[in-house]
């Protein structure tokens, strides 16, 4: 072979190589751009996809409250007069329980206070003779006394019970 040749076949192999090399430099620029590309439309796809599971869970959720709102709604509006009604009659009873057969003490020596408790019952006080004063509590059916209830219940049966006397003076009188 002669030189020209050997020159000529050295510079296609050289053209072949450049070619090649060029050729996997594309390649590899071709693939990186699709694989973006195709990422970007995963990511697209996949946040619309959430979006469209996320709003047919919230109107699910929502048709599941309402169906459960429609169920209860009755049964809670019943419950709600028939706390009501216990409320009323509680109040009611409150007021009348001294006027009722087998209440042990004269109507007129009552004060009735509401809250925290019914009413103070001074034994006697009618007559002009106080034997006792007596805290009362009225409850209806199965209600429980509250923790304020409690509370002056305990005070009352450990005798934490005391008198004061508040005068005022003359010049506070006149200054008011």
């Amino acid at each position: 072979m002669n030189d020209g040749a050997l020159f000529v076949l050295l510079l296609a192999i050289a053209a072949a190589m450049y070619f090649a090399l060029q050729y996997t430099r594309l390649s590899n620029r071709i693939n990186e751009e699709v694989q973006s590309r195709v990422a970007s439309w995963e990511a697209r796809e996949l946040g619309a996809h959430k979006r469209q599971l996320l709003e047919v869970a919230r109107r699910e959720a929502e048709v599941m409250l309402a169906e459960w709102k429609r169920a209860h709604d009755k049964a809670t509006r019943k419950d709600a007069v028939q706390r009501s009604h216990a409320v009323t009659v509680g109040k009611v009873t409150e007021h009348i329980v001294p006027y009722l057969p087998g209440f042990d003490f004269d109507p007129r020596d009552i004060r009735f206070l509401g809250s925290p408790i019914d009413f103070i019952v001074f034994d006697g006080l009618s007559s002009g003779h106080v034997r006792r004063v007596v805290f009362v509590e009225v409850k209806t059916a199965t209600s429980r006394l509250s923790g304020r209830e409690r509370t002056v219940r305990v005070a009352v049966q450990a005798r934490q019970v005391d008198w004061l006397e508040l005068r005022r003076s003359q010049s506070t009188e006149k200054s008011a």
